[in-house]
C-alpha cells in the first residue's frame, strides 16, 4: 500500500480556511482555546461541549472541501503508480485513516474514523483523502478521544491507500466495550 503521512495533512491545515481569515489549524486551536476560556468563566460543561462540537462540524465540512497543496495531486499520482503498479483509477483501493491516537495504549477505536471502500475513480480517491482527513473531527471520534487525550485537538490522520482484495466477508470484531471496557 501507499501511505500519506501525518505531516502532509498538517501542511494542508496551514492553508487559509475557505470563508475564514484563519488557517484550518488556527481555527482548530481557537476552538479549544475558546473552550478553556469558557470553562474558566464557569460556563456549563454541556454548553462548552456543544460549542466545540458545532465548530468541529464546521471544520469537518471545510476539510472535506480543502484545496490540495500545489503539486500534491501529481506527486500522489506518481507514488500511486510507483507503489501499486497502475495509475489512480485503474485499480480499486481502500482509503483508510491511521491516526496518532491509535498509538495510545488504551486505543479500542477500530473503525472510529472513516474508511472509504473499494474506490476506483481517481477523483473519488482524491475526495476520499479529504473525507478521511476530515473524519477525526466528527462528533463520535472527538467524544471517544477526549476521554483518553489531554489535548484531543492534536489528532493527526495519516492515510493508507490499500489495494482491494476480493473476499466474501470481512469486518471488525468488537470484543470489548468502547467506553466501559467490559465484554
Amino acid at each position: 500500500g501507499l501511505v500519506i503521512p501525518f505531516g502532509v495533512f498538517r501542511a494542508h491545515m496551514d492553508q487559509s480556511m475557505q470563508g475564514n481569515e484563519q488557517t484550518y489549524w488556527a481555527f482548530l486551536e481557537a476552538t479549544f482555546s475558546r473552550a478553556r476560556i469558557d470553562r474558566a468563566a464557569g460556563i456549563s460543561a454541556d454548553r462548552v461541549e456543544t460549542g466545540i462540537l458545532a465548530r468541529l462540524d464546521r471544520l469537518h465540512k471545510a476539510i472535506r472541501k480543502i484545496d490540495f497543496l500545489p503539486g500534491f495531486e501529481a506527486e500522489f499520482a506518481n507514488r500511486f503508480a510507483e507503489v501499486l503498479g497502475d495509475p489512480p483509477g485503474e485499480i480499486p483501493v481502500f482509503v483508510r485513516s491511521d491516526t496518532n491516537m491509535e498509538d495510545l495504549e488504551e486505543f479500542t477505536g477500530a473503525g472510529l474514523n472513516l474508511t472509504v471502500f473499494n474506490v476506483r475513480d481517481a477523483g473519488k480517491i482524491l475526495q476520499g483523502i479529504r473525507d478521511v482527513w476530515a473524519s477525526p473531527f466528527r462528533e463520535r471520534s472527538y467524544l471517544w478521544r477526549q476521554k483518553f487525550m489531554l489535548n484531543p485537538e492534536n489528532v493527526y490522520p495519516s492515510i493508507l491507500i490499500l489495494p482491494t482484495v476480493p473476499v466474501d466477508k470481512s469486518g471488525v470484531l468488537i470484543t470489548t466495550g468502547l467506553s466501559g471496557g467490559g465484554p
